[in-house]
């Protein structure tokens, strides 16, 4: 969801497209019961929506490390940097949060003051990803706690030069994955059934793959070399089918998020997202230049879709209901990128040295 402001990378923005609309696609399947639990579709709907979250986390981590060095935070300074990223990240988050507590769509906890002013101030990740008021802010919070700590991340990185800022990001990379293995091995199952996604959410379950990224960006300004993009989608077919295959079979989808196994589709998805990012520049056919637009839009798209189901729920059903929610979620997501996204992108930009 996260966009680079200047230059782009191979598939990244294709993929963007994708991976928005498999999260959106796996939320409405599951809230208009569009699959049985635990047939082949529902359980290929519940990996790509779910890790498609995870996904994003590794592409914010791997955009930020790569299009931001510090010389770059260094040079606009540290007032001019966040602000950059606050117009990026917080206006359309603003504008859903507010919908929902206007209009009581009971999304999020009880907007209370305390809760309303962690919102405001994005600091909510530090304390609960799930004090966001809007379906799916938890990820917001989460990037914000990137985006608060990057210029000393940043700053240490530059400290090592090239052969030691590597090996700085390979110890972030091993040290958050480590601060993981409680809770992915059994810290989340071991809780009752309604603290179970709330435990998942948390920082030291999450915030690995923003360092996943990270990596990924110190690997790729290694080298200059670059895939065919054909030859990325042929080596990206078996990582798809890993996640899309009909086996183990799981009926609760947090099962699929928990255990040893959590890792090897998390790895499936980063070489996903690497492949996309070592893909060299070209003229995109008409399913890329689609999907990259969607990829520009995917920020709305991702927090704009259960609002359209709330619109659309009460008076349409299955996979009619369905579709027409997910069409007016793209229709709202290019609204919003186009009046919200856009102008402040150019704003945040203007000032830029």
């Amino acid at each position: 969801m996260d966009r680079p402001a200047a230059s782009r990378f191979g598939g990244l923005d294709p993929l963007r497209g994708i991976l928005a609309l498999c999260v959106a696609v796996y939320h409405l399947s599951v809230w208009f019961a569009l699959s049985e639990s635990g047939s082949g579709l529902n359980i290929a709907t519940a990996r790509l929506g779910n890790y498609s979250v995870s996904a994003f986390f590794v592409l914010s981590g791997f955009l930020l490390f790569r299009t931001a060095p510090w010389a770059r935070v260094r040079t606009e300074g540290l007032g001019r940097f966040w602000l950059r990223r606050f117009l990026r990240l917080a206006p359309l988050f603003y504008l859903v949060c507010a919908l929902n507590v206007a209009l009581r769509l009971g999304m999020g906890p009880d907007p209370t003051g305390i809760r309303i002013l962690e919102n405001l101030t994005l600091t909510f990740g530090a304390v609960h990803p799930n004090h966001a008021l809007v379906t799916g802010g938890w990820y917001v919070g989460l990037v914000a706690l990137l985006y608060f700590a990057y210029p000393a991340l940043a700053w240490l990185r530059e400290k090592g030069g090239p052969r030691g800022g590597l090996v700085f990001l390979v110890a972030l990379a091993l040290g958050l994955w480590a601060w993981s293995l409680p809770s992915t091995l059994h810290g989340v199952m071991e809780q009752p059934l309604w603290n179970r996604f709330h435990t998942y959410v948390l920082a030291p379950n999450q915030v690995f793959l923003l360092a996943w990224g990270a990596l990924l960006a110190g690997l790729h300004e290694t080298t200059e070399k670059r895939l065919e993009p054909r030859l990325a989608l042929l080596l990206a077919l078996p990582l798809v089918w890993l996640l899309i295959k009909p086996t183990p079979q799981f009926f609760d989808h947090l099962a699929a998020l928990t255990g040893w196994s959590r890792y090897g589709y998390l790895l499936a998805v980063t070489g996903l997202v690497a492949l996309a990012a070592f893909t060299r520049d070209g003229e995109p056919g008409r399913c890329g230049k689609a999907l990259t637009h969607l990829g520009a839009w995917s920020y709305g798209l991702y927090l704009l879709h259960p609002f359209t189901m709330k619109l659309v729920a009460p008076h349409l059903s299955g996979r009619a209901g369905f579709a027409l929610t997910l069409g007016l979620a793209i229709v709202a997501a290019w609204a919003a990128h186009r009046w919200v996204e856009a102008p402040l992108g150019k704003l945040g930009r203007a000032g830029k040295r």
